[in-house]
């Protein structure tokens, strides 16, 4: 859904936040593997999501709508998440509470989570389309976006908004990403979704940012091995690390060691405590990007070697995973 300043409340969402504008071109085209059209708007539409920045600043500005969920304030989430049918997006939702929770990629690593992301989103776009109406990127409240990943769990998502495999169109990459960052927001108490379902959300930590800082760090270390290798990961979980300690010790209260045993995430939280910066501005995407942030030099020399072993444990980790998932003989007979 192309969202603007002006269309935001008739798209059905609530955008009380700063937003981050991802990089989909005015009036470009591009084609999925199953030849669905997925064209951004043109005009002066263009696609938003919430980023770790925003968040923060939301944190800091917007309290979420008192109210209660049908299940209290911890969820479920699939409220959140509509779709065209009315089908639950259950590992969508799922993710909010259990990023890590395992449902389409169980089994499966590296390029074949992809393959099967793009085998799944493919059969959405062809039910769509013998449905009569194919998948609409403007659809309200976004839909269409639900009903194509709705079955993708966290995983999934990962491969589809890094392009795993390249096999996914820009526009797909930017939706992965949107709900990723929903999930992330509303986990961290601050809502992002339909403006309908705004009234039925709670901020359970109700202003206390300490608090909403270190569920952000329980909700990132519990992702994926492979959204933990990429560079941003790091940066976020670093920086919201730095958050949580602040904020507690602005409250008088000493923080508790959450430090990660992720190689990347914990050079990174070095640099920032030396530079005692503000690197929330920017958020690289790459180690070459990471090197040129004033906040990380004197750290440059030992990123390479750090970033591959980083890359090398999220592999030896996902191979894990995969491992614990695969469905035994037993487990696929009827009960």
């Amino acid at each position: 859904m192309s969202i603007t300043a002006t269309n935001a409340q008739a798209s059905g969402f609530s955008l009380k936040a700063a937003l981050t504008v991802l990089g989909t071109d005015k009036g470009t085209s591009a084609k999925t593997a199953a030849g669905q059209a997925a064209s951004a708007s043109g005009g002066s539409a263009v696609f938003v999501t919430l980023s770790v920045e925003a968040q923060a600043f939301m944190a800091t500005t917007t309290a979420s709508k008192a109210g209660k969920t049908a299940s209290g304030a911890a969820g479920p989430y699939t409220a959140y998440f509509p779709t065209r049918d009315g089908k639950p997006a259950t590992a969508l939702a799922k993710a909010v509470s259990d990023p890590g929770a395992v449902s389409s990629s169980a089994g499966l690593r590296g390029p074949d989570i992809a393959k099967d992301a793009r085998a799944r989103m493919d059969a959405q776009y062809e039910a769509m389309k013998a449905g009569g109406k194919p998948f609409d990127f403007d659809s309200f409240e976004g839909r269409d976006w639900y009903s194509l990943m709705g079955d993708l769990d966290r995983r999934s998502l990962e491969s589809v908004r890094s392009n795993a495999g390249g096999q996914f169109t820009k526009q797909e990459q930017d939706i992965a990403q949107s709900i990723m960052a929903q999930q992330e927001g509303l986990a961290m108490g601050l809502y992002n979704g339909p403006i309908s379902q705004e009234a039925s959300f709670v901020d359970p930590f109700r202003g206390d940012e300490a608090a909403r800082m270190k569920a952000n760090l329980t909700f990132l270390d519990a992702v994926g091995p492979e959204e933990k290798t990429s560079t941003e990961w790091a940066t976020r979980r670093a920086s919201a690390q730095v958050s949580y300690e602040i904020h507690t010790r602005e409250k008088g209260d000493e923080p508790e060691t959450l430090d990660s045993d992720n190689p990347l995430a914990t050079l990174i939280k070095q640099a920032m405590d030396r530079s005692q910066s503000d690197p929330l501005r920017h958020i690289p995407k790459t180690p070459d990007e990471l090197k040129t942030q004033a906040w990380f030099k004197g750290f440059e020399s030992r990123l390479d070697a750090t970033a591959a072993r980083n890359v090398a444990q999220g592999i030896a980790q996902g191979i894990a995973l995969a491992k614990a998932t695969t469905p035994t003989a037993d487990s696929a007979k009827p009960a």
